[in-house]
């Protein structure tokens, strides 16, 4: 599988990095410290999931991948982030991404989420997405 990591905290993209390639065996392809960043990497057709944290200077997450989703509806994009209320999946399901993965829990869940959303599932907690669908 092929990844871009965008977060603008090098540290955890560098330790995210070394993660996904020589644990998960997977190929990193890119990286972006914000958004705006990420929209210029001159690869980006080729990945197969994005990894985006949502709170970045310059442009943030649900900005990018909403400009990305724009003009290419079929990219799978998974936020990265340290808290998520219904509030914020909710604006996640209608920017459009796959689902979300606590930055605190990355390196538990990651694999599971990166091969589910590669079969096309969403991932969201399954009660919160219940909460929302009734909504």
């Amino acid at each position: 599988m092929k990844l871009i990591l965008v977060d603008d905290n090098a540290h955890f993209r560098s330790d995210l990095r070394f993660f996904v390639e020589n644990r998960l065996k997977h190929t990193v392809i890119g990286e972006a410290f914000d958004g705006e960043e990420f929209l210029r990497l001159p690869n980006l057709s080729q990945a197969d999931i994005i990894l985006m944290d949502l709170t970045m200077g310059n442009m943030n997450g649900f900005v990018a991948t909403q400009k990305l989703l724009w003009d290419f509806p079929h990219f799978r994009v998974i936020a990265i982030t340290m808290d998520v209320k219904n509030a914020v999946i909710e604006k996640l399901i209608e920017t459009g991404f796959r689902g979300f993965v606590l930055k605190t829990e990355i390196f538990q869940s990651l694999s599971s989420a990166l091969t589910r959303v590669e079969q096309g599932e969403f991932i969201f907690e399954e009660e919160l997405k219940q909460k929302i669908i009734k909504m």
